[in-house]
């Protein structure tokens, strides 16, 4: 899809090759492609939002994990159920990964930040996660004693996590510059120096939050939580899903990389795929549409502009130059790496391949959203590997919904259908030229 580096063998052939490559596509300044090159380059190095993507990358190959625990402990035909192992032991690990996802983002996103700041790795990491688990709220057992609400530390509790992260580190970071803390002198073990050097910021992290948390009866987490929460919900509205595709097609159409900036938006689709599968362990509808698998598998099938049919498409081309690309491409698309399409044909700067490009996941991702919103195709709730083909993916993602493959079937129809009369008339353009034709 986008997620991987430009393929250093799809070039976007020379302006003198393609003199009417940019017909139908206003002329924009370079002035301005610079600046929106640097806003997104600026974007995508803020070092917050940075920690953050990384948090929410190193959480998934858990999220991965208790998906798998998740679907084998609610299968798609009931009948697996005899052969596969008790459901309280898969109900247990699908806990112990999705159930406790914040914990793992909370810790992956102060290691990111930590190096980006050259803080103490272990005094980040063991910091970010006491301060994360002094914000919670205890409840009262039945036989006594008090424990941790399960709730807030998995989905519900992931802003609050990269909060507790940031904090967490930024302090320390803070303390270190002005070389706050206690210091040890006389040949003593660097990690023993480096545990003392950290003891008063941590200390600060630690006291600071259980002040207002425990002593002033201030919720935190809650109101972290609270705080991202319209984000969330206002994600799964037409609107949302729309102004994400635009954004993603419109930049890619001036070879900015889509994912440098709807980077941003990851922490919002994992949390929403976090409590769609919470919803589902407890019996309910998912209740979220707004999930990267959403786009991965109903709109960007094969890549950003829904790419999968252009491939389709160019092993039928005319031209040489678009059959290479195609016979280069498909297989890339096929697992939704789309950059050798992108770049080889070219979709950017392209004129005459600019409105199948944004026309055909408008359109899906409207009729996409429509299927879930109403209830005919069940929102994704299972993370699977995006490398995937796009009918398994789907299935899988909606845990194994026979109805999400038709729809994704019918979105291809449509995206070859948007896509054909454009890249015909791209083809005999092409054809004309390499034939020499005025």
């Amino acid at each position: 899809m986008r997620r991987v580096a430009e393929p250093q063998t799809a070039r976007v052939p020379a302006r003198d090759s393609q003199p009417h490559a940019t017909a139908g596509l206003p002329a924009i300044p370079s002035g301005f492609r610079h600046r929106l090159h640097g806003a997104a380059h600026a974007l995508s190095r803020q070092p917050h939002l940075q920690a953050i993507r990384d948090g929410v990358v190193g959480a998934l190959p858990l999220i991965l994990l208790g998906s798998a625990f998740l679907l084998l402990w609610q299968p798609p035909w009931p009948g697996l159920s005899r052969f596969l192992p008790p459901q309280p032991t898969l109900r247990a690990g699908y806990l112990a990964c999705a159930g406790l996802v914040s914990i793992y983002a909370c810790a992956a996103t102060a290691l990111s930040l930590a190096r980006r700041r050259e803080a103490d790795l272990a005094a980040s990491v063991t910091t970010a996660l006491a301060v994360f688990l002094i914000a919670q709220k205890t409840a009262l057992l039945q036989g006594g004693g008090n424990a941790l609400a399960l709730s807030t530390l998995g989905a519900a509790g992931l802003f609050p996590a990269f909060a507790a992260a940031i904090f967490a580190v930024e302090v320390i970071h803070f303390f270190a510059q002005r070389r706050w803390g206690i210091r040890l002198s006389g040949g003593a073990p660097d990690v023993v120096v480096r545990s003392f050097a950290a003891l008063l910021p941590a200390t600060v992290c630690v006291i600071l939050v259980w002040l207002v948390v425990h002593v002033l009866g201030v919720d935190l987490v809650g109101g972290i939580s609270a705080l991202f929460r319209p984000l969330v919900h206002g994600g799964d509205s037409l609107a949302a899903v729309l102004l994400v595709v635009l954004i993603d097609s419109a930049l890619w159409l001036v070879g900015v990389h889509g994912l440098s900036v709807l980077a941003a938006v990851r922490p919002l689709w994992l949390s929403a795929l976090a409590e769609n599968m919470a919803a589902v362990s407890s019996g309910h509808a998912p209740p979220h549409v707004f999930t990267q698998e959403f786009f991965v598998w109903f709109t960007w099938q094969g890549g950003s502009g829904a790419t999968l049919a252009l491939a389709l498409l160019l092993l039928f081309a005319k031209s040489k130059q678009l059959r290479l690309v195609g016979r280069a491409g498909i297989v890339p698309a096929i697992f939704n790496i789309n950059e050798p399409l992108i770049f080889g044909t070219p979709v950017v700067m392209n004129g005459k391949l600019a409105p199948p490009f944004v026309l055909a996941p408008v359109i899906m991702v409207t009729l996409s959203w429509a299927a879930m919103h109403f209830g005919v195709v069940r929102p994704p709730y299972i993370e699977v590997v995006w490398t995937l083909p796009a009918p398994i993916g789907a299935y899988l993602s909606s845990g194994g919904d026979g109805r999400a493959v038709v729809l994704q079937m019918l979105n291809l129809g449509i995206a070859l259908a948007l896509w054909w009369p454009f890249l015909r008339r791209y083809d005999r353009a092409l054809l004309d030229q390499e034939r020499g034709t005025p």
